[in-house]
């Protein structure tokens, strides 16, 4: 495929790069339907093809409105209940994602658990309501069964695109493409074309007749036409390169899906990988990767029950200071909270370290007296990742401390003060509504958080930000008595719509 990036608004050394969309949903609501259409009217060449049956990146070409062509690489992902790791995977990879619900059926439980998914990686969206050419389809009851479960799209509470399609007959497609792409235009994707490529493992699989091969996603740089690629422990030369259709390419650049032959050993899914014209740096890295891994195999049960495991990569400048570091932190260690050292060693942080660290943006590094090695420190800024560094043992504890209580868990215990019953509208502006009610029970506060709702569902959240009785400022007003609001809100209030005062609690579990 061609390059097809623009270069407005960026700066010199980065480009605009073709975007990475997730497709999610409950099983039979029709994503691989709406990629298989997708892929018959905007594929290059108007084949439709994988990298293999089991993986499913695919590349389009999609010509817009104004006859531009813009590249976009999908991912589909299994709806099914097992596959929640590959839906978590899919997630980690793309920069934004399409929930697809079925206009028959509604919100179903992979529905929501696709959606929690989204939503933890703060990924940006559109729902796609599917199958709206069945006789069964039912658009607003659909609607309404989202914002049931808390998900409000745009006219409904909430600013999610929404876009109602049938991928069977293509209704609705071109404007689901033209709706990706402005959210792709708004979050302002780039990458850097002119440094190596790097990104992640999609999957990883055995090929019968010319050995390992992986699906990889490039997120930043361009892939060399010689050298090395590593991903986690394992290593592939740079020759047998192909794009989504199994045809053989050079330089596949961000954005792009390709399938890499010639592993040494099969790398994990979700991995980093990085890549070099200098095969020798390559193998180098490979080795100080895997001498970094842990030596200790601790029994996974251990970990089974605690509400906190904190994975960590601990190096110091000699076996005394890290058995004191170790030590140090299995005193935080209880039933709840437990400590998964996944490696340590002596010496400088290195570039194996923050790939190993890389694999889960849960786990932390900590060095004590050493230093981070160059390399090591851009690897670091390119993955976002910020090595913890201390030559005072108390002042690592007092940070631990700090991990440990952040990562403990909490509920969010919603208590109602009082509720107003909405009597009339005076104003709307930049999501500011000016209303006037009566309080029918408790009390309202100015700075409360509400709910409002009508006719019993649920519309959406706001807050509170003026509060008047008798047209004087105030900061209470008590049940029976008419007061005049200023509400900040995405929602649009009518006569009759229910403003709950609501006090939020968090509670340690």
């Amino acid at each position: 495929m061609s390059k097809k990036l623009t270069t407005e608004g960026t700066t010199a050394s980065t480009t605009s790069r073709q975007p990475v969309i997730a497709v999610l949903g409950h099983v039979d609501h029709g994503k691989s339907s709406l990629l298989d259409y997708i892929r018959k009217s905007n594929v290059v060449d108007g084949e439709a093809g994988g990298i293999t049956q089991r993986i499913s990146a695919y590349e389009v070409d999609h010509k817009q409105s104004d006859g531009i062509m813009k590249a976009i690489t999908f991912l589909d992902t299994p709806g099914h209940a097992a596959f929640q790791s590959m839906r978590e995977r899919g997630v980690e990879i793309a920069d934004i994602a399409i929930l697809i619900v079925s206009a028959e059926d509604g919100v179903k439980a992979q529905t929501i658990e696709a959606w929690k998914t989204i939503e933890s990686h703060k990924l940006p969206y559109v729902v796609a309501i599917n199958k709206i050419d069945k006789p069964g389809a039912d658009v607003q009851k659909t609607k309404n069964s989202l914002v049931e479960h808390g998900i409000y799209v745009e006219g409904y509470g909430g600013d999610v695109p929404c876009v109602e399609i049938s991928a069977k007959v293509g209704t609705g497609i071109d404007f689901l493409l033209e709706t990706l792409l402005l959210l792709v235009e708004m979050n302002e994707l780039t990458a850097n074309l002119t440094t190596e490529a790097t990104g992640l493992v999609l999957e990883s699989f055995v090929d019968p007749k010319r050995g390992i091969s992986a699906t990889l996603i490039i997120k930043d740089g361009t892939l060399s036409a010689s050298g090395s690629i590593v991903a986690g422990t394992a290593l592939s030369p740079i020759r047998i390169i192909e794009n989504f259709m199994g045809k053989t390419i050079k330089n596949p650049h961000a954005g792009q899906p390709i399938k890499v032959t010639g592993f040494d050993e099969i790398p994990a899914s979700g991995s980093i990988f990085v890549s070099s014209p200098d095969k020798k740096e390559m193998e180098q890295l490979q080795s100080e990767t895997i001498h970094a891994k842990a030596k200790v195999v601790m029994d996974p049960r251990i970990y089974r029950n605690a509400k906190v495991v904190i994975p960590i990569v601990i190096k110091a400048d000699s076996l005394g200071t890290l058995d004191a570091v170790k030590t140090e932190l299995k005193k935080r260690e209880t039933d709840d909270i437990k400590i998964k050292i996944i490696a340590e060693g002596v010496g400088n942080i290195s570039e194996g370290d923050i790939l190993l660290a890389s694999s889960d943006e849960k786990t932390v590094i900590v060095g004590f007296t050493v230093k981070m090695e160059a390399k090591a420190r851009d690897q670091a800024d390119r993955f976002n990742i910020k090595p913890e560094l201390f030559d005072i043992i108390y002042k690592l504890s007092e940070w631990f401390d700090t991990i440990v209580l952040d990562r403990l868990p909490f509920e969010e215990k919603e208590t109602i003060s009082g509720t107003l019953k909405v009597l009339r509208t005076f104003s709307s502006q930049k999501e500011k509504h000016v209303i006037g009610g009566r309080v029918e029970t408790g009390k309202v506060d100015n700075g409360s958080v509400v709910r409002v709702l009508r006719r019993g569902v649920l519309l959406g959240k706001g807050k509170i930000v003026e509060l008047q009785s008798q047209k004087i400022k105030t900061n209470t007003v008590m049940e029976g008595i008419e007061c005049g609001l200023m509400v900040e809100s995405k929602v649009d209030m009518i006569p009759g719509d229910i403003v709950e005062c609501i006090i939020l609690e968090k509670l340690r579990i």
